[in-house]
């Protein structure tokens, strides 16, 4: 799957977004209905993972921990506490629930972000305060791909 693009949308008063047309397209090919959610509290957005794509993560997630140790046990208990399946509905939206768009501070305005294998929900301010400026963009981007100036 390959998730591309930045796409405005707006979700009601009950909390419920359209899937953009090209995600769900995507899902339905690979024959995905069900989606892992994730919020993250620290950004103020919600991931949304394909049930396969989710269940890949997991593995490689507990093949790093040994659950025989408190600590590394504690961690994954809280990291699936975290999470929450999410169906779309024969309408082609999702719902998230009223403190899932409190924490995100969604109320009409969304933004879905492809992120490759899977794609995210922002509120826009959320969204851009995020993001690097473009010269701090620019300088990480020549640096991880190794051609960094002189």
């Amino acid at each position: 799957m390959n998730f591309l693009g930045n796409i405005d949308v707006k979700a009601d008063n009950k909390g419920r977004i359209f899937v953009p047309a090209q995600y769900r397209k995507q899902l339905e090919k690979e024959d995905e209905s069900s989606l892992v959610m994730r919020i993250d509290r620290v950004l103020r957005c919600a991931e949304f993972f394909p049930m396969s794509v989710w269940e890949e993560m997991d593995k490689e997630f507990k093949s790093k921990l040994n659950m025989w140790d408190k600590n590394d046990k504690m961690l994954y208990r809280q990291f699936i506490a975290q999470v929450e399946v999410i169906d779309i509905d024969s309408s082609g939206r999702i719902l998230l629930k009223k403190e899932h768009c409190e924490t995100l501070n969604i109320t009409t305005d969304a933004r879905f972000v492809g992120v490759s294998d899977h794609f995210e929900v922002w509120n826009s301010e959320n969204l851009e305060q995020s993001l690097h400026s473009p010269e701090e963009f620019e300088r990480l981007m020549q640096e991880k791909m190794g051609n960094s100036p002189a």
